[in-house]
């Protein structure tokens, strides 16, 4: 959408502004383009970690940074590490091993689940809850050593930690998100075994050679936060992007390993979907239909009070959370003049399977560009 109009609206409505302000930054593409392109100040807000840690990556660093340097001190460090696991020789050996999918799959998951001598005081965070599930056990110790390994400097430790979230979402053995990773069945046997033979390294130097060279013209933040407080403490200075949750499903159950990886912990694992416990999840009143309109209309009221321009998306029909673009629209005519502009684009139904329904949707998304009465 960046390239299809949003762009050129943000750019727009940013032109007089002094900062921008992401409050649903999700993976931080919006959030990089206004810190890169726009030359404003940008802060992020997100109620996940995981999405605050990809916008700080960029949006607070006001210069590049050399990708092969990182690559040589903290990946090359990391790949030594791994190597140094008492269980990496016999979790390699499965790598290599011609064994069925099905029984891949199932040592995997044994291997998993035995306590490894050498790490009982600091147990491993990825291998103990999503080894042999979302990840093979080789790919497991290598995020582990990863997340060990990175940097003690602050800017260049959320920069790989950025990375490692990065080349973790590309390797997931799951459709698209992390709700549910793919089980050794006849249908996603295969799907499993090619995610599970995925290299973590090459994905998080990918993610280097992306992230090094973005940097923010003018410094900002990223912070973890809910989007309505955040509304309370601007000002006219600012161009508030509000693009919200349109599942009835909280986010959290999408992007928990994730958000587990970000955070550097997590207590137990329960479930098909290896979840953290439910008070561990972040959780948004936008993806509750009973009070989802109600929360949307207080955003928006709260943003024209503080005489902040405004650039929304929204899907243009009826969501599962009950919010529709054409309605979010229609709260807003109540305080901003409103210009529309409508793109069809595709979005993910958060858990379509192509059973129950399409994992991806066709939609008209609606561009609102808001401005105080």
């Amino acid at each position: 959408m960046l390239k299809n109009g949003l762009g050129e609206l943000l750019a727009a409505q940013a032109q007089s502004a002094l900062r921008v302000v992401d409050l649903f930054c999700g993976a931080a593409y919006v959030s990089w383009f206004a810190a890169t392109e726009l030359r404003k100040s940008v802060l992020a807000c997100d109620l996940q970690k995981y999405a605050a840690v990809l916008a700080g990556a960029v949006v607070k660093r006001t210069k590049p940074i050399e990708a092969q340097d990182l690559d040589k001190s903290w990946l090359s460090t990391a790949d030594q590490a791994r190597r140094k696991f008492k269980v990496w020789q016999e979790a390699s050996q499965l790598d290599t091993a011609e064994y069925s999918t099905a029984i891949w799959h199932r040592y995997a998951q044994e291997l998993c689940s035995s306590d490894s001598p050498d790490e009982e005081a600091d147990p491993l965070l990825v291998w103990r809850c999503y080894g042999g599930h979302y990840f093979s056990p080789t790919q497991a110790l290598s995020f582990d050593s990863m997340l060990r390994s990175l940097p003690k400097d602050s800017e260049l430790r959320e920069l790989c930690l950025a990375s490692v979230i990065i080349a973790a979402s590309n390797c997931a053995a799951a459709p698209g998100h992390t709700a549910q990773p793919f089980k050794a069945t006849q249908t996603a046997a295969e799907y499993l075994r090619a995610s599970w033979l995925l290299d973590p390294f090459h994905y998080a130097r990918a993610a280097l050679k992306k992230l090094c060279p973005l940097y923010a013209t003018e410094p900002g933040k990223a912070v973890v936060a809910d989007a309505n407080q955040i509304a309370k403490k601007l000002n006219s200075n600012d161009v508030v992007f509000v693009d919200p949750p349109y599942s009835a499903v909280q986010y959290s159950r999408f992007y928990h390993v994730l958000e587990t990886i970000a955070g550097g912990t997590c207590s137990t694992v329960e479930g098909v979907g290896r979840y953290p416990p439910i008070d561990e999840r972040p959780n948004s009143n936008y993806s509750k239909k009973s009070i989802s309109s109600q929360t949307m209309k207080n955003l928006l009221r709260i943003l024209s009070n503080k005489g902040c321009k405004v650039v929304l998306t929204f899907p243009k029909g009826e969501c599962s959370n009950g919010l529709s673009g054409e309605g979010i629209e229609e709260m807003a005519q109540q305080f901003f003049r409103v210009t529309r502009q409508s793109v069809e684009t595709t979005f993910s139904t958060l858990g379509g399977n192509r059973t129950n329904r399409d994992a991806r949707k066709v939609s008209d998304e609606l561009m609102l560009a808001l401005d105080p009465i």
